[in-house]
């Protein structure tokens, strides 16, 4: 990364496993990183007008174990490669998808690059895994992945444009601020 803002970011996170990697909705990938920590959501009261269905989801407490950092893969195309060979893609089906996650879980990260195209990006790991991303369709301001800080709260987010931002995750989308990597 040529950012040192963003290398920061990184260098606290490098040398720590990747745990609960999971495929999200449709092709969507999430990585925990860190100490685990228990999230409480307590029940909640819905607005009058609110569905029988949120009402019910609101009334139940949810617990969620989290990592000190939460990777999202969030809008672009990505491979998972095991030693060298393709284990899965954002096309592929799921259970392939879920085989070459479970191969990513327990390996430690050990950097994130740049790829070789523009907007493309690396993600290595000690045992052989990487993660390859790269934009997909025409805008460029599309965000391919976030990593999220639990105990700040803060965001870093990188767009297919290689643009970034970093700052508190409750921010407008008009007031964040972006910079080149």
């Amino acid at each position: 990364m040529e950012s040192k803002e963003t290398e920061r970011v990184w260098a606290a996170i490098y040398g720590n496993p990747a745990w609960s990697v999971k495929q999200g909705h449709g092709s969507f990938l999430t990585f925990e990183f860190g100490t685990p920590s228990l999230r409480i959501r307590e029940p909640m009261n819905a607005s009058p007008d609110a569905s029988e269905k949120v009402r019910a989801r609101l009334a139940r407490r949810q617990v969620h174990v989290t990592g000190r950092w939460h990777l999202w893969i969030y809008c672009c195309h990505w491979s998972i490669l095991i030693d060298g060979r393709e284990a899965a893609h954002d096309e592929s089906p799921d259970d392939s998808i879920k085989t070459a996650v479970e191969r990513l879980d327990g390996q430690r990260i050990t950097s994130v690059s740049e790829g070789p195209t523009p907007g493309s990006w690396s993600f290595t790991f000690d045992l052989g895994g990487e993660l390859r991303t790269s934009p997909y369709g025409e805008d460029p301001t599309y965000e391919q992945w976030m990593l999220f800080e639990r105990e700040s709260g803060w965001v870093l987010t990188v767009r297919a444009d290689n643009q970034y931002s970093y700052g508190p995750g409750n921010q407008r989308p008009e007031d964040i601020s972006w910079k080149p990597i």
